[in-house]
């Protein structure tokens, strides 16, 4: 018998499905973030409680409330002065990865605040109700779809990457490199990204096997994604120290590959 291990498609801890040559099925569910029978929490991985009493209505309130906050920040004027001064025609809007909004983990308000973000990009990249905007996470439960629903942003199973053309704002906070260019980037070339830094050499960063499996072809894929392309460090950001912590801007530097 062969000792060939053959390449398949597994879950990781995050729940977002990777290509690997793993022995074993990551299990991601309900209880995936904790250890069994201690009820403890595995960091990294999707915890299983729901935030006490919470409801749409009460997200959308905690949500307007950071609204209010965010208008008069220096990021936001930056963000403002740079997708706005381009006068682009987008059409879509995605959304990758971003976490759960509901569930009972310490990243829930960092969450939130990104969402803050997407919006606010969106409102000054297209014309409004012009951009139709989609949302991907494996961590979204019934009431995060909900919130997102009254936001006019739709939620999907799969497949996000389908709706990311040239006209497409792209922002993507979590996702971790060997899943978010091979998976959502490839032969993409959206107008506007807006999350962590896109490397042409990961080599650094591909410590474990699945990575090291997607390192050749995510250090050309990065390669090809900055060609043509400028990029912006955003601003510190006052209320929540790791919300934005190192997240960037790209758009394209091709004219002819603008909205108009």
């Amino acid at each position: 018998m062969s000792g060939r291990v053959k390449r398949r498609e597994v879950e990781g801890e995050d729940g977002w499905r990777v290509v690997t040559h793993g022995l074993r099925r990551l299990n991601v569910g309900n209880e995936a973030g904790k250890k069994k029978g201690t009820g403890k929490e595995i960091a990294g991985r999707v915890p299983s409680q729901i935030v006490k009493d919470v409801t749409g209505e009460k997200l959308l309130g905690e949500f307007g409330g950071l609204r209010g906050r965010w208008r008069d920040t220096a990021v936001a004027r930056q963000v403002e002065g740079l997708v706005g001064k381009r006068g682009w025609s987008g059409k879509s809007a995605v959304c990758i990865g971003i976490g759960s909004f509901s569930r009972d983990w310490e990243n829930r308000w960092r969450s939130l605040w990104q969402l803050v973000l997407f919006i606010h990009v969106v409102e000054h990249f297209g014309k409004e109700g012009e951009v139709k905007m989609y949302a991907q996470d494996p961590a979204f439960i019934r009431l995060d779809k909900e919130f997102l629903k009254h936001l006019n942003i739709t939620t999907l199973e799969t497949g996000i990457e389908n709706y990311i053309t040239p006209d497409s704002f792209v922002y993507s906070p979590f996702v971790d490199w060997f899943v978010l260019l091979p998976t959502f980037l490839a032969t993409k070339d959206p107008a506007v990204y807006v999350g962590n830094e896109i490397l042409d050499d990961y080599t650094a960063y591909a410590q474990t096997q699945d990575k090291k499996d997607k390192l050749s072809e995510c250090n050309e894929l990065g390669r090809i994604f900055l060609k043509d392309r400028d990029m912006v460090k955003l601003n510190d950001f006052e209320h929540h120290a790791h919300a934005l912590s190192g997240m960037v801007m790209y758009h394209s530097t091709n004219e002819e590959l603008l909205p108009t």
